[in-house]
């Protein structure tokens, strides 16, 4: 409890003597110098102190704490410590204090924001069909901007409507790219319709970019035209004496108004020109569809051919293969032919051989048993000499 109320009582001094005296806001655009001024009415001696955002010593007194190029000392008394930084960038965006050291410190902060000025904006246009209907869309766009611009359409001179804008934040958080759509129904030849951006690092100025809608309408005409030169026509063009239409997403009624009033008929050419130029555009997409389809034809083609000439390769082999194995076949069976002739002569002479052998033998026992019985020897010779053809 007591040290509690210790801390309390030693706080109020302290917070007294690092007292704020003011804040300022400056603003500085990315790539410019920013100029940093610290200013003491007393004619006290004291010390004076710059900080960076990051909390990092600037200068004290005179005395440089960072080395870095970019900050510059620009002027030191003993009441005053201006300073300024070169080619200021994102990160140099924050609140610089300046520390002023006497019988109490005093605090000065300056809050610096970095602003990014967007760029020439461009404007792209095209044409679309939705339900049977054309379409203009115009679309305005700008990049790297901090804070996000202001964008908006002036159609005529006098006529200045918000299209739909879109902000899309770079990685950093900070910049962002911007773009706005706005979606023309109905138009002139004389119409214009322009772009305009607004934004604080512009200081009052305006960043534009115009266009003509005379412009769409002489590429309508030149299809138009190259059309009606294969099928002339017998229709005489009408002048266009209208003005623009526009369609905005938006939800103020008196807006609705304005381009009620601002909407006529559009003339007869006009809706020729379109409906010409929408049949060009089909032409030009049947050619292509077309020459599509003949590409994957003649692709398949060679893929057909291909696989043939790798059926006749297969069947060349196949046949080749085919008539080696007949040869051989045909061979086998030569061989075992004269295998068998040649077994059948071998089994003739041997049972030739065989009924030869049987005959001397018998024979010989006949001689035998004759000369046993004391037989002449003229009567076997004879006997001998008479050998059957049979087995000769």
């Amino acid at each position: 409890m007591w040290w509690r109320l210790c801390s309390l009582l030693a706080w109020f001094p302290l917070q007294e003597a690092f007292r704020t005296s003011h804040t300022e806001t400056v603003t500085v655009e990315e790539g410019q110098t920013l100029t940093l001024k610290c200013v003491i009415s007393q004619a006290e001696t004291t010390s004076l102190q710059w900080l960076a955002p990051s909390g990092f010593t600037i200068f004290f007194s005179e005395h440089p704490a960072l080395k870095n190029s970019k900050y510059q000392l620009l002027h030191y008394s003993s009441n005053q410590l201006a300073i300024r930084v070169l080619n200021v960038t994102q990160q140099d965006e924050g609140v610089y204090k300046c520390l002023h050291y006497g019988t109490s410190v005093r605090t000065k902060e300056v809050k610096v924001i970095v602003l990014a000025t967007p760029v020439t904006p461009t404007l792209e246009v095209s044409v679309s069909m939705q339900n049977g209907e054309e379409h203009v869309i115009l679309q305005c766009s700008t990049v790297r901007s901090k804070p996000p611009p202001r964008i908006t359409w002036l159609l005529g001179d006098d006529m200045e409507l918000q299209g739909e804008t879109h902000h899309e934040y770079e990685t950093d958080g900070k910049k962002c790219n911007s773009t706005s759509t706005l979606r023309v129904h109905t138009y002139g030849q004389n119409s214009t319709a322009s772009c305009i951006i607004r934004h604080k690092g512009l200081q009052g100025r305006k960043l534009v970019a115009p266009f003509r809608f005379e412009d769409l309408v002489t590429d309508q005409e030149t299809a138009s035209a190259a059309l009606e030169t294969s099928s002339p026509s017998s229709q005489d063009p009408q002048q266009s004496t209208s003005t623009v239409a526009v369609m905005e997403d938006s939800s103020t009624s008196e807006i609705d108004k304005e381009e009620e009033e601002q909407t006529t008929q559009v003339s007869h050419l006009a809706t020729e020109a379109n409906h010409q130029f929408a049949g060009l555009t089909r032409k030009k997409s049947g050619i292509l569809l077309l020459t599509l389809v003949s590409f994957l034809i003649f692709i398949l083609f060679i893929i057909v051919q291909l696989f043939i000439m790798k059926l006749r390769k297969a069947h060349v082999i196949w046949k080749k293969e085919n008539e080696i194995s007949e040869h051989t076949l045909e061979s086998y069976r030569s061989r075992s032919n004269n295998e068998e002739t040649s077994s059948q002569e071998k089994n003739s002479q041997t049972s030739r051989s065989k009924s030869c052998m049987n005959y001397i033998t018998q024979l010989y026992s006949e001689a035998k048993t004759k000369t046993k019985e004391k037989a002449q020897p003229s009567k076997l010779k004879g006997e001998l000499t008479h050998i059957p053809e049979s087995i000769v």
